[in-house]
């Protein structure tokens, strides 16, 4: 790395979080687990995770690097969110949610409206969300209402998610992530449930910067695991 881009990294996301996530690429191996447990960096499946977050990490760098002007004007909320997603690389191992996470960087760059407290919710969102979770929110944001079960004349805005479904699961991973809740003042309104209003935010950063809309997900028709 250059004298120049280094500057632009400590201006934006500061050494301490990208170089010296890079560096903690080397030093673990991509696994924090790696420095108490050294053995784990010996493996196939830690020399993979390496290389995937160290790929990352570098086209993270070469976004941040091209948007000096915008680098030298985050807010705190920005530099916050910016810096627990690259953070976050360390402790993912699948690759769309690399995917997902570089969006996230790329979207955070523009999102200079962002409050302190919601950098700190969208940050733990970011982070714990897995890009099978992700996918369902763009899939199905367009929907009203979501149930779980089996209805019998379900609206034409609910979305039905058949017990013992893949999806049963993602859902039940959103209700406790906050981001799927109760559609009426208590769970007894019907079983019907509703995408929470952080969700529309979450899925701003997660899609393609590229996208003028909200895409079907990031690069690719299919993810899984977090």
């Amino acid at each position: 790395m250059n004298d120049r881009k280094r500057s632009l990294i400590e201006k934006g996301a500061g050494s301490v979080v990208t170089e010296s996530a890079l560096t903690l690429v080397g030093a673990l191996s991509g696994n924090p687990l790696g420095s108490l447990l050294p053995i784990l960096t010996k493996s196939l499946a830690s020399e993979r995770q390496r290389a995937r977050v160290e790929k990352a990490l570098v086209e993270v760098n070469a976004t941040l690097t091209a948007h000096e002007a915008l680098l030298r004007n985050l807010t705190d909320p920005q530099y916050k969110l910016i810096s627990e997603t690259i953070l976050a690389f360390l402790n993912t191992t699948n690759p769309e949610k690399l995917v997902y996470l570089r969006n996230a960087v790329s979207n955070s760059l523009t999102a200079s409206d962002l409050k302190s407290h919601e950098a700190i919710y969208l940050s733990r969102i970011i982070r714990d969300i897995s890009a099978e979770e992700a996918d369902f929110l763009v899939r199905n944001f367009a929907h009203q209402r979501l149930q779980l079960g089996v209805a019998n004349e379900p609206a034409n805005d609910v979305l039905v998610i058949p017990f013992g479904s893949p999806d049963e699961l993602v859902v039940t991973s959103l209700i406790s992530l906050g981001l799927v809740v109760s559609a009426g003042p208590t769970m007894d309104d019907g079983g019907l449930m509703r995408f929470a209003g952080a969700v529309a935010k979450v899925i701003a950063l997660l899609r393609d910067p590229r996208a003028s809309l909200v895409a079907p997900g990031p690069d690719r028709p299919q993810a899984a695991g977090r």
